[in-house]
């Protein structure tokens, strides 16, 4: 319906402006934006732009240097791609999960 496609519009909106304040050494920016594309793509059930919010807000917190944060982003994700069946998405998020793991001194969990 006409509201629902202009809620998924605004929700492509905030994640471009949290795409553009990311590139641009912006994280903390960056993450506020995609808050609110992630609560806009819960409220209209946009479960594969869910995912992909998620996994930009981890990679936000992994570039600040907060792995464990990170990682609760990444695992909600990885939910929503075996749910959606996002194959892709879910070799690109268990890639960012090994990273996070790495990063805090755990290999084996990597």
């Amino acid at each position: 319906d006409d509201l629902g496609g202009k809620l998924r519009m605004r929700a492509e909106f905030f994640t471009d402006l949290g795409m553009v304040s990311s590139a641009l050494g912006q994280p903390r920016r960056a993450i506020e934006y995609y808050e609110q594309s992630l609560e806009i793509r819960k409220e209209t059930q946009d479960r594969r732009g869910e995912g992909q919010t998620l996994d930009n807000l981890g990679d936000c917190y992994a570039d600040l240097g907060e792995p464990r944060r990170a990682i609760e982003y990444y695992e909600q994700d990885l939910a929503i791609c075996k749910e959606t069946q996002d194959r892709r998405g879910e070799g690109q998020t268990l890639n960012n999960l090994g990273n996070c793991y790495l990063n805090l001194g755990e290999p084996r969990r990597a």
